[in-house]
Protein backbone atom coordinates (compact mmCIF):
# COMPACT_ATOMS: atom_id res chain seq x y z
CA UNK A 1 0.00 0.00 0.00
CA UNK A 2 1.24 3.49 -1.03
CA UNK A 3 1.31 6.50 1.69
CA UNK A 4 0.73 9.61 0.34
CA UNK A 5 3.40 12.50 1.42
CA UNK A 6 1.91 13.65 4.54
CA UNK A 7 3.74 15.00 7.82
CA UNK A 8 2.89 15.80 11.64
CA UNK A 9 3.67 19.60 10.85
CA UNK A 10 2.80 20.43 14.52
CA UNK A 11 5.82 18.61 15.39
CA UNK A 12 8.11 17.88 12.37
CA UNK A 13 9.27 19.80 9.49
CA UNK A 14 9.87 18.19 6.10
CA UNK A 15 8.77 21.11 3.58
CA UNK A 16 12.17 21.15 2.61
CA UNK A 17 12.49 18.16 0.95
CA UNK A 18 9.05 19.47 -0.72
CA UNK A 19 10.69 22.52 -1.69
CA UNK A 20 13.51 20.65 -3.05
CA UNK A 21 11.74 18.31 -5.51
CA UNK A 22 9.61 21.27 -6.77
CA UNK A 23 12.75 23.16 -7.64
CA UNK A 24 14.15 20.07 -9.85
CA UNK A 25 10.61 18.20 -11.14
CA UNK A 26 7.87 20.04 -12.67
CA UNK A 27 5.48 18.43 -9.93
CA UNK A 28 1.59 17.85 -12.27
CA UNK A 29 3.02 17.57 -15.74
CA UNK A 30 3.46 14.54 -18.01
CA UNK A 31 6.48 13.61 -18.72
CA UNK A 32 6.13 11.21 -21.74
CA UNK A 33 8.50 10.47 -24.52
CA UNK A 34 11.18 12.03 -26.13
CA UNK A 35 10.85 16.03 -25.69
CA UNK A 36 8.28 17.31 -24.40
CA UNK A 37 7.37 20.57 -22.08
CA UNK A 38 9.00 18.17 -19.23
CA UNK A 39 12.18 18.43 -20.47
CA UNK A 40 11.70 22.77 -20.87
CA UNK A 41 11.29 22.96 -17.27
CA UNK A 42 14.28 24.87 -15.69
CA UNK A 43 14.86 22.30 -13.06
CA UNK A 44 15.03 19.51 -14.79
CA UNK A 45 17.34 21.07 -17.16
CA UNK A 46 19.62 22.01 -13.89
CA UNK A 47 19.02 18.43 -12.08
CA UNK A 48 20.72 16.81 -15.85
CA UNK A 49 24.01 19.19 -15.40
CA UNK A 50 24.10 18.28 -12.06
CA UNK A 51 24.31 14.65 -12.29
CA UNK A 52 26.23 15.14 -15.82
CA UNK A 53 28.97 16.88 -13.55
CA UNK A 54 29.01 14.34 -10.76
CA UNK A 55 28.34 10.87 -11.74
CA UNK A 56 29.10 11.22 -15.60
CA UNK A 57 32.84 13.14 -15.06
CA UNK A 58 34.30 10.55 -13.97
CA UNK A 59 37.46 12.68 -12.36
CA UNK A 60 34.95 14.51 -10.34
CA UNK A 61 32.78 10.73 -9.69
CA UNK A 62 35.84 9.41 -8.09
CA UNK A 63 37.01 12.15 -6.26
CA UNK A 64 33.75 12.78 -5.23
CA UNK A 65 32.97 9.65 -4.34
CA UNK A 66 34.73 6.36 -5.02
CA UNK A 67 37.64 7.64 -2.49
CA UNK A 68 34.95 7.98 0.17
CA UNK A 69 33.30 4.68 0.17
CA UNK A 70 37.06 3.23 -0.48
CA UNK A 71 37.43 4.74 2.91
CA UNK A 72 34.47 2.87 4.46
CA UNK A 73 34.99 -0.10 3.31
CA UNK A 74 38.73 0.32 4.46
CA UNK A 75 37.34 0.92 7.84
CA UNK A 76 34.63 -1.66 8.16
CA UNK A 77 36.91 -4.06 6.43
CA UNK A 78 34.24 -5.37 4.07
CA UNK A 79 33.94 -5.39 0.47
CA UNK A 80 31.94 -1.97 -0.71
CA UNK A 81 29.73 -2.31 -4.37
CA UNK A 82 29.26 0.85 -6.21
CA UNK A 83 25.57 1.22 -7.06
CA UNK A 84 25.18 4.82 -8.85
CA UNK A 85 22.93 4.47 -11.53
CA UNK A 86 22.65 6.33 -14.62
CA UNK A 87 20.32 9.68 -14.29
CA UNK A 88 19.54 8.86 -11.14
CA UNK A 89 20.19 11.96 -8.78
CA UNK A 90 22.83 10.15 -6.37
CA UNK A 91 25.67 9.07 -5.28
CA UNK A 92 25.10 5.23 -4.10
CA UNK A 93 27.01 2.14 -2.70
CA UNK A 94 26.51 -0.78 -0.64
CA UNK A 95 28.48 -2.60 2.06
CA UNK A 96 28.54 -6.24 2.00
CA UNK A 97 27.94 -7.25 5.26
CA UNK A 98 28.03 -11.49 4.84
CA UNK A 99 27.79 -13.46 1.91
CA UNK A 100 26.67 -17.17 1.93
CA UNK A 101 26.79 -19.64 -0.82
CA UNK A 102 24.69 -23.02 -1.05
CA UNK A 103 25.10 -25.07 -4.43
CA UNK A 104 23.23 -22.04 -6.80
CA UNK A 105 22.02 -19.90 -4.34
CA UNK A 106 24.02 -16.82 -2.96
CA UNK A 107 22.59 -15.24 0.12
CA UNK A 108 23.83 -11.50 0.89
CA UNK A 109 23.30 -9.33 3.56
CA UNK A 110 23.93 -5.77 2.29
CA UNK A 111 23.99 -1.84 3.98
CA UNK A 112 23.04 0.35 1.16
CA UNK A 113 24.07 4.30 1.65
CA UNK A 114 23.11 6.98 -0.95
CA UNK A 115 23.47 10.77 -0.82
CA UNK A 116 21.71 12.79 -2.84
CA UNK A 117 22.77 14.88 -5.16
CA UNK A 118 20.23 18.00 -5.15
CA UNK A 119 19.65 18.54 -1.75
CA UNK A 120 21.30 18.15 1.93
CA UNK A 121 19.70 14.08 2.42
CA UNK A 122 21.53 10.70 2.82
CA UNK A 123 19.60 7.32 3.17
CA UNK A 124 20.68 4.16 4.95
CA UNK A 125 19.31 0.61 5.13
CA UNK A 126 20.04 -3.11 4.67
CA UNK A 127 18.69 -5.54 2.28
CA UNK A 128 18.80 -9.03 2.81
CA UNK A 129 19.02 -10.69 -0.73
CA UNK A 130 18.80 -13.78 -2.26
CA UNK A 131 20.42 -14.98 -5.98
CA UNK A 132 19.49 -17.89 -7.25
CA UNK A 133 22.26 -18.80 -10.72
CA UNK A 134 21.37 -20.73 -13.46
CA UNK A 135 24.39 -21.82 -15.18
CA UNK A 136 22.57 -23.56 -17.90
CA UNK A 137 21.03 -20.50 -19.22
CA UNK A 138 23.90 -18.17 -17.36
CA UNK A 139 21.46 -15.98 -15.94
CA UNK A 140 21.13 -14.81 -12.17
CA UNK A 141 17.65 -14.53 -10.56
CA UNK A 142 17.36 -11.94 -7.63
CA UNK A 143 15.08 -11.10 -4.96
CA UNK A 144 15.26 -8.77 -1.94
CA UNK A 145 14.03 -11.00 1.20
CA UNK A 146 13.77 -8.52 4.34
CA UNK A 147 14.70 -4.71 4.33
CA UNK A 148 16.26 -3.39 7.80
CA UNK A 149 14.81 0.78 8.23
CA UNK A 150 17.69 0.90 11.26
CA UNK A 151 20.61 0.29 13.02
CA UNK A 152 18.92 -2.97 13.84
CA UNK A 153 20.59 -6.64 14.90
CA UNK A 154 23.65 -7.82 12.91
CA UNK A 155 23.47 -4.42 10.38
CA UNK A 156 23.58 -2.00 13.58
CA UNK A 157 27.44 -1.39 13.70
CA UNK A 158 27.89 -1.09 10.63
CA UNK A 159 24.64 1.40 9.84
CA UNK A 160 26.15 3.38 12.48
CA UNK A 161 29.92 3.62 11.49
CA UNK A 162 28.77 4.55 8.10
CA UNK A 163 26.32 7.26 8.99
CA UNK A 164 29.23 8.89 11.09
CA UNK A 165 31.31 8.80 8.00
CA UNK A 166 28.20 10.26 5.86
CA UNK A 167 27.62 13.15 9.20
CA UNK A 168 31.39 13.81 8.89
CA UNK A 169 31.78 14.37 5.07
CA UNK A 170 28.19 16.20 4.75
CA UNK A 171 27.65 17.83 8.09
CA UNK A 172 24.56 19.59 6.87
CA UNK A 173 22.59 16.27 5.42
CA UNK A 174 19.77 14.84 7.07
CA UNK A 175 18.55 11.00 6.93
CA UNK A 176 15.35 10.77 4.79
CA UNK A 177 13.41 8.12 7.66
CA UNK A 178 12.99 4.90 5.55
CA UNK A 179 8.53 5.44 5.93
CA UNK A 180 8.41 9.07 4.88
CA UNK A 181 10.95 8.37 1.81
CA UNK A 182 8.63 5.91 0.56
CA UNK A 183 5.85 8.21 0.66
CA UNK A 184 4.34 9.16 -3.10
CA UNK A 185 3.71 12.54 -4.26
CA UNK A 186 0.57 12.80 -6.77
CA UNK A 187 2.27 13.62 -10.37
CA UNK A 188 5.38 13.42 -9.47
CA UNK A 189 7.40 11.95 -12.55
CA UNK A 190 11.58 11.56 -12.42
CA UNK A 191 13.44 12.05 -15.27
CA UNK A 192 15.02 8.43 -14.76
CA UNK A 193 12.08 6.32 -14.66
CA UNK A 194 8.44 5.46 -16.52
CA UNK A 195 6.49 5.44 -13.45
CA UNK A 196 3.75 7.74 -12.29
CA UNK A 197 3.35 9.02 -9.12
CA UNK A 198 6.77 8.41 -7.73
CA UNK A 199 8.11 8.36 -4.24
CA UNK A 200 10.44 10.89 -2.42
CA UNK A 201 13.10 8.05 -2.42
CA UNK A 202 13.25 8.08 -6.24
CA UNK A 203 13.22 11.73 -6.72
CA UNK A 204 16.31 12.40 -3.60
CA UNK A 205 17.91 8.68 -4.68
CA UNK A 206 16.74 5.88 -7.12
CA UNK A 207 14.49 3.39 -7.59
CA UNK A 208 16.13 0.68 -5.28
CA UNK A 209 13.04 1.07 -3.07
CA UNK A 210 10.53 0.01 -5.60
CA UNK A 211 8.19 -1.58 -4.17
CA UNK A 212 8.12 -4.34 -7.07
CA UNK A 213 11.32 -4.97 -5.96
CA UNK A 214 11.31 -5.26 -1.82
CA UNK A 215 9.56 -7.56 -0.14
CA UNK A 216 7.12 -6.27 2.77
CA UNK A 217 9.04 -7.97 5.06
CA UNK A 218 10.34 -5.36 7.56
CA UNK A 219 12.44 -4.87 10.64
CA UNK A 220 13.81 -1.86 12.84
CA UNK A 221 12.44 1.02 13.15
CA UNK A 222 10.85 2.90 10.02
CA UNK A 223 11.30 6.32 10.99
CA UNK A 224 14.45 5.84 12.16
CA UNK A 225 16.01 9.46 12.12
CA UNK A 226 13.10 11.61 12.70
CA UNK A 227 14.32 13.41 15.35
CA UNK A 228 16.78 15.30 12.87
CA UNK A 229 13.00 17.00 11.43
CA UNK A 230 11.65 17.97 14.78
CA UNK A 231 10.58 21.51 14.73
CA UNK A 232 12.83 23.79 16.74
CA UNK A 233 11.15 24.88 19.75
Amino acid sequence: MQHKFSFRSALYDFWSIYETIKKYYPIGVYRGEGKGIYFEYDGIKELEKIVEENTHNQLNFHDRWVNFTKQIGDTIGKEIEGTTYGQAPSFSSFVIIQKNKIENCIHRKELHFAVSLIGNFYQIYGLDTTIILDPKEGKAFSAVNVVTTSPFAEFATAFELVEQKIKEKYPNHKIIPFGFGQTIIKGLQVRYLDDEDCSINKALFNHFLSEEYISTSRRGDEYYGKEQWLKQK
